[in-house]
């Protein structure tokens, strides 16, 4: 009986209240990024400059995202008891958002004072940076770590169950692949011009973007979390 259940497919039953929260947070990052053209016309353009508002807002999220995965480490989302695919899940995901963040901070030479000043604002360098030779070494290393943590946790094995799940992320994945393609838009390297009345000003559409991009991505490692964490329900009560 007990090879029966343990060989079961995995299933995910999420409760409707979760599904409606996803659904309003899921047209909210819609609406937003729908709203970058007023966004940028609102806000200054300094808002959009390396170390600006928006920059420091991601940084943010990103940060977010590795304490949503440090409590999910320790055991708990929302509450709840996660199960080992979760827990291992989130500690191999944890440094991943550290590094993310780092990087928006030039490594830390976003810290310093900006070693010039362009059209697009003050220009930061991590060339400066007495440390910079081991930055992409010790960054290697945590992503090999993090991948020694994926593969000795039992996530792998719920991957498939998880990519046929209707409730997986992929309205999230979609919202981020949206953002990113936005992004890359503002930045100019789609070869489509942007509207006269971003000119100037297209550099807030693409940070505004980019926040919309991490705040999808922290919203996927949220759902993921919720579904492994109902899959863990049904399990134990089997």
């Amino acid at each position: 009986m007990h090879t029966a259940a343990s060989s079961s497919p995995v299933t995910f039953h999420v409760p409707p209240q979760s599904v409606r929260w996803r659904r309003l947070w899921l047209a909210l990052m819609l609406l937003g990024l729908a709203l970058s053209g007023a966004a940028a016309a609102i806000l200054p353009v300094s808002a959009g400059w390396e170390n600006g508002l928006l920059e420091d807002v991601q940084v943010v999220v990103l940060l977010a995202g590795a304490c949503m995965a440090l409590l999910a480490a320790r055991g708990y989302i929302a509450g709840r008891p996660l199960g080992l695919a979760a827990k291992g899940l989130a500690m191999a995901s944890a440094p991943i958002w550290c590094l993310l963040a780092a990087r928006e901070l030039s490594w830390g030479a976003a810290l310093l004072p900006p070693i010039g000043f362009s059209a697009e604002g003050p220009v930061y360098s991590s060339s400066v940076l007495w440390y910079k030779p081991a930055v992409a070494p010790l960054a290697l290393l945590v992503l090999a770590w993090c991948a020694w943590m994926l593969v000795r946790s039992r996530v792998l094995r719920a991957v498939p169950a998880l990519l046929r799940s209707p409730q997986f992320a992929w309205a999230e994945l979609a919202i981020l692949l949206l953002a990113a393609t936005l992004s890359t838009y503002a930045e100019g390297h789609l070869g489509i011009p942007v509207p006269s009345f971003l000119q100037g000003r297209a550099v807030v559409v693409e940070e505004w973007a980019e926040l919309f991009a991490y705040l999808a991505l922290v919203a996927a490692q949220w759902q993921i979390f919720v579904l492994l964490r109902h899959a863990a329900d049904r399990r134990e009560g089997d």
